[in-house]
């Protein structure tokens, strides 16, 4: 009873004290309580309690009474460091045992082996005891010790036997009431789908037995060690050591066992070794050695030390000794049979060959290579990059690329498993060091054509197949709904009272936890690693005119391949720390650029901007011809505002994660019908006032020739909407940052109130009010063909149409005078007038209510009540053109709640994916939507690349907070331009030519990039 219900156990233990009971009942619930105590509680009451039930069983007479207890001596003693002792009760319980009391004696010893690491003593004991189990038809006994021998199998690595055992425990499990014991198989099978490479089932299974022991109120902390050796297997490193931290100082505060601490220290170090945050890694190894010695504990300590090493080496300690160190872990541990034993061996010889020891490192590093055909992946990837290594220092380039070549491969296979687009982008790390010695194999021995196919080999490579989409999941689907409308509430108490209500913000931050670890359960379906990548193909879609420069990291500097006209040319710029310094100057100077009465700033971002192409084009920059193009940067420089480089100010550009996926945008074709959706979230200190207008000119434009009209979709006058559910304009910039890269607090904005005020004169509570349209640039004919430059004329003030930009109260009000065709000067003359709008498409002014969304032809309006998410997503799945004009927030912290304020909450990344077909063309004038996380080997995370593998073929979306008034006029003009049949990034370099030439405007257009082919 005390694991199928420790707490009524320990009642009535307590309760048969209370009695006095005959000594043999007294040696019973002593026991009871010194388990309890051990597994629950303090290791010092739990010593006391048994060492009483043992005497007590003395007193009784009776041998097996004695033995049974001896037994259970013995493991709390081996748990609280005592080894010594533990394993002398334990051979005075076998000899005072017999029958099925020994059988179970043996088991506990069995599980005592096991924890001390050795297994085959562990074997051994199980072996003896199952067979006498069996016979005394002890259900649950021998369940326990089919499940233990599996445990040690999966230590050795032998996952088949391990299945065997698990699966035979299970039926047992079954037929018992033991649900502590049904959750430790639970558990068990999740460490067993780890062990096989299936990451995402082990997520889920260890999810379910934390539930299970939730139920019963017991501790997890061996549930603990497992989940995070699984996050770091996913890449989730940093996780994984908050989590092992967290519960080291739980077990600490309830004086619980020693070798859990341990085994929780070791677990912490190999998780800050893989964050990079090595000086952690040796405190929390240097401990755990200490501990595991203590313990007798020799596997552990083995692999504690490997850990010690490693850590060492990341701090730049590399000697003779460490050489020497390592290569006496590895025979320990393949003497073990440990699995990290090539790992060992691998460190050895990278050590060596740093040192210039080619002999040693070549011994040590073909015994790791003996593993890259066998295993799970980790380990055939770990003999891969032995053999890479063996090759290098052998002087064959070619068999360094093929070792790199088959490693990556098998990452490939492990990454398409995962059905999360995290989880894929995480694994990929895994590859860094492969695709490295690739990549310096190629810059020696093949050229710029063989370097640009490395760089693709491990350039965002989650972008090459579409994200598993999320199951229909109803607890999904609820967390996210309750998610949703938790956000909500919390951002109206911010903007109501100031301060969060950290109530709230806790359930939010539970709900996520629950919506990202049901994610993170998805399995992956596409087979294999995505496209590949061909040179040439990419040559001949670039044709004579267009570039693609794709930046290459090597050693920290920065290499320029510039394609196109048929070759690769490869020229050497500035070093990438230097060129990260200088991005984030930049990225400084446009947020204070967004300020009103900034532009005494404005030359020295734009030196800092020139400073910026020498560090990243250096002399490639005179090689980029006349025409388009396309740059592709490492992750790391995701945040330069590439359009403020001199060489490319004026140009067509456009941005790619990676040559690969513009390709596939280039060749993703538009969908039929054509439909557009236009969408204002609620508190823009704009109001989103450029969707009024371009609802107004989608709606007098004539459908594409040979498209069928969109057919009208249902719609219902929305209700009046709650009060609190909208913020007051307050701010010019449309970004609500969550904590980002520079650490500004969730809620806060950059830029300062914004400079339109003037559009604000209106009555009735400003989230309840309609911000007329700003009238947009001339809508004449338009007869440019695709790819000349036609520069539409401005809506920027004339003369004397706004105040000094230093004037009173820092910002300015600017009254555009617009020109545009008869139909949208009535529908603006009609909103200044205060009337309702053409159509009916949205809510009138003071809160009259209209419809909330129209289809106008092919055009779907979503605002007020409407620009709901769920009915967002509708409209966006399929949708030829998407603008979505709404407050920002980049999570960098947890980059897929990366979200666009909606009126019922954030639409974040995780519901993007749930889209079947994502627009064709995605316009996001929110401040960050094109901010990402750099993840992995070389990937991002963010709103941009979730919607590239679902069908959108381009994007706009901005890089930095952006003032919100600025920004209407740009995506006015960048309308037209599409309207005229320009791509994105035609139209994006006309828009920013339209602009008037202050520093807010001018900041801003600098700010948006397009992304993608379309």
């Amino acid at each position: 009873m005390v694991f199928a219900a420790p707490g009524e156990a320990l009642a009535r233990a307590e309760e048969l004290l209370g009695t006095g009971p005959s000594p043999l009942h007294a040696s019973v619930a002593h026991q009871v309580i010194g388990i309890w105590q051990r597994d629950f509680g303090d290791t010092r009451l739990s010593l006391a309690h048994l060492r009483r039930a043992r005497d007590l069983a003395a007193r009784a007479e009776s041998a097996e009474r004695e033995a049974d207890v001896l037994a259970t001596l013995g493991v709390a003693l081996v748990h609280a460091g005592r080894t010594r002792a533990g394993l002398a009760a334990f051979e005075r319980g076998v000899a005072r045992g017999t029958g099925h009391t020994r059988a179970r004696v043996l088991y506990r010893r069995a599980y005592v082996w096991w924890v001390l690491g050795r297994h085959g003593e562990a074997l051994e004991d199980v072996r003896r005891a199952i067979p006498v189990l069996r016979q005394a038809d002890d259900v649950i006994w021998t369940a326990r010790a089919l499940t233990l021998r599996a445990t040690v199998h999966l230590a050795l690595g032998s996952v088949e036997r391990a299945d065997a055992d698990f699966t035979a425990a299970e039926a047992l499990w079954d037929t018992t009431g033991q649900e502590h014991d049904k959750a430790d198989a639970v558990e068990s099978r999740g460490l067993a789908a780890f062990r096989s490479g299936d990451v995402p089932a082990a997520l889920r299974l260890l999810d379910e037995a934390e539930e299970r022991y939730g139920k019963l109120g017991t501790p997890t902390f061996m549930l603990t060690i497992r989940r995070c050796e699984v996050l770091m297997a996913a890449g989730l490193a940093t996780e994984a050591l908050a989590e092992a931290d967290a519960a080291v100082a739980v077990l600490d505060g309830m004086g619980g066992q020693s070798t859990r601490k341990a085994e929780l220290l070791l677990v912490a170090a190999r998780a800050a070794r893989l964050a990079d945050e090595p000086q952690t890694a040796l405190a929390r190894a240097a401990v755990a050695v200490r501990l595991f010695a203590g313990q007798r504990r020799t596997w552990y300590e083995t692999h504690a030390r490997l850990v010690l090493i490693e850590a060492r080496v990341a701090t730049g300690r590399g000697s003779g000794r460490l050489v020497a160190d390592a290569a006496a872990v590895a025979e320990r541990l393949a003497a073990f049979g440990a699995p990290a034993a090539p790992e060992a061996s691998l460190l050895a010889g990278r050590i060596a060959l740093d040192l210039g020891w080619t002999e040693d490192a070549e011994r040590h590093l073909a015994v790791a290579a003996r593993s890259r055909h066998s295993g799970p992946p980790p380990a055939r990837m770990t003999g891969w990059a032995a053999q890479a290594l063996r090759a290098r220092a052998a002087g064959s380039a070619r068999g360094v690329l093929e070792a790199c070549r088959r490693g990556l491969d098998v990452l490939d296979d492990h990454r398409m498993t995962l059905g999360a687009s995290e989880l894929r982008a995480r694994a990929t790390a895994q590859g860094a060091e492969l695709a490295a010695l690739a990549q310096r194999a190629s810059l020696v021995s093949g050229g710029p054509r063989r370097l640009l196919g490395w760089s693709e080999r491990w350039r965002a490579t989650v972008l090459s197949a579409p994200p598993t989409r999320p199951p229909a999941d109803p607890v999904l689907q609820t967390a996210m709904t309750a998610y949703r409308e938790l956000a909500a509430r919390a951002e109206e108490a911010r903007t109501d009272g100031g301060r969060p209500v950290p109530a709230l913000e806790r359930e939010q931050r539970r709900l996520e936890r629950e919506i990202r670890s049901r994610t993170l359960h998805m399995r992956g379906e596409a087979p294999g690693g995505g496209d590949r990548f061909d040179v040439g193909r990419l040559l001949r879609r670039l044709g004579d005119e267009v570039r693609l420069v794709e930046l290459a990291v090597l050693d920290g500097r920065v290499h320029v391949l510039l394609c196109g006209q048929g070759r690769v040319r490869r020229f050497e710029a500035g070093l990438l720390a230097e060129a990260e310094v200088e991005a984030e100057h930049v990225q400084a100077g446009l947020r204070r650029l967004a300020h009103p009465g900034a532009e005494a700033r404005l030359p020295l971002v734009e030196a800092a901007g020139a400073r910026l192409e020498r560090l990243l084009l250096g002399p490639a920059a005179a090689h980029l011809g006349s025409g388009p193009v396309v740059v592709v940067p490492p992750g790391r420089l995701h945040r330069v505002p590439w359009a403020l480089l001199p060489a490319l100010r004026e140009r067509v550009l456009s941005v790619s994660p990676s040559a690969s996926s513009w390709l596939r945008a280039r060749d993703t074709a538009p969908p039929p019908g054509g439909r557009q959706v236009l969408v204002r979230g609620p508190g823009l200190a704009s109001g989103g006032a450029e969707v009024p207008e371009l609802s107004e000119r989608y709606a007098h434009r004539r459908p594409p020739a040979g498209a069928a009209p969109a057919a009208p979709r249902p719609t219902t006058p929305p209700p009046a909407a709650p009060p609190g559910t909208r913020e007051p304009p307050t701010q010019g910039g449309r970004a609500r940052s969550g904590r980002g890269d520079h650490g500004e607090p969730t809620g806060t904005r950059d830029t300062p109130p914004h400079d339109g005020q003037s559009r604000e004169r209106r009555q009735g509570p400003p989230a309840a009010r309609e911000v007329p349209s700003r009238r947009g640039p001339d809508l004449g004919t338009h007869g440019e063909p695709t790819g000349t430059r036609a520069a539409p004329p401005h809506d920027g003030p004339g003369p004397g149409e706004h105040q000094d930009p230093a004037g009173a109260g820092g910002g300015t009000a600017r009254s555009h005078q617009c020109v545009g065709d008869e139909g949208g000067s009535e529908a603006a003359r009609g909103e200044r007038e205060g009337g309702g709008r053409p159509g009916g498409g949205r809510r009138g002014p003071s809160g009259v209510p209209g419809e909330g969304a129209a289809a106008r032809g092919a055009t779907v309006v979503l605002e007020g009540d409407d620009a709901r998410v769920p009915r967002v997503l509708g409209e966006l799945d399929g949708a030829a053109l998407a603008h979505i004009a709404a407050h920002g927030t980049f999570r960098a912290d947890s980059p897929l709640f990366s979200s666009l304020r909606m009126a019922d909450g954030p639409l974040i990344v995780h519901d993007f994916e749930r889209l079947d077909s994502s627009p064709y063309r995605i316009i996001l004038p929110c401040c960050d939507t094109a901010r990402f996380a750099s993840v992995g080997a070389d990937e991002l995370l963010g709103l941009v690349t979730a919607l590239l593998p679902l069908g959108t073929a381009g994007v706009v979306a901005c890089t930095a907070p952006v003032n919100d008034a600025a920004v209407v006029p740009l995506m006015l003009a960048l309308h037209k331009g599409l309207e005229a049949g320009l791509s994105l990034a035609e139209a994006l370099r006309d828009a920013r030519a339209s602009l008037p030439g202050d520093a807010v405007h001018q900041a801003t257009g600098w700010a948006f990039s397009a992304f993608g082919a379309a």
